[in-house]
């Protein structure tokens, strides 16, 4: 049975996952104590005959085709809208909320007038903006 605070690293170390300093550690304590290196043969011999039992998956035949039609899909921007789409949907949002508060404080009058000039200067705003990312 190996030790408890290096089989997690044992482990690491047999996928070639740790850093030069945590490699010179485990190699240090697997000279050291027998039963971290027998767990080290044993998780070795494992890893190398793994991917011979779980083998290659089949990919379906079309699977390339798709794969590639879809990133020229991508590549082509089709969904470049999206991002400017939200933001609108975002901060309309944050602007009616703040409308919603703001109504608490201010007269029907001067509530109006605010959120037409919100309203106004997020258009105007969202607009410059859309036009300056194309």
């Amino acid at each position: 049975m190996p030790c408890r605070r290096f089989e997690e690293l044992i482990l690491e170390y047999c996928e070639n996952a740790l850093s030069a300093e945590d490699r010179s550690r485990v190699e240090a304590h697997m000279a050291e104590c027998e039963d971290c290196w027998a767990f080290l043969e044993v998780q070795s011999e494992i890893e190398a005959a793994l991917p011979e039992a779980i083998g290659k998956p089949a990919l379906s035949a079309g699977f390339s085709q798709r794969v590639m039609r879809r990133v020229e899909w991508e590549r082509e921007g089709r969904w470049d809208w999206v991002p400017g789409v939200l933001d609108v949907f975002g901060y309309s949002a944050l602007a009616a909320m703040g409308g919603v508060m703001l109504q608490a404080w201010l007269s029907p009058a001067s509530l109006i007038w605010l959120a037409t000039g919100v309203c106004v200067g997020f258009a105007w705003w969202m607009s410059l903006r859309l036009l300056r990312e194309r």
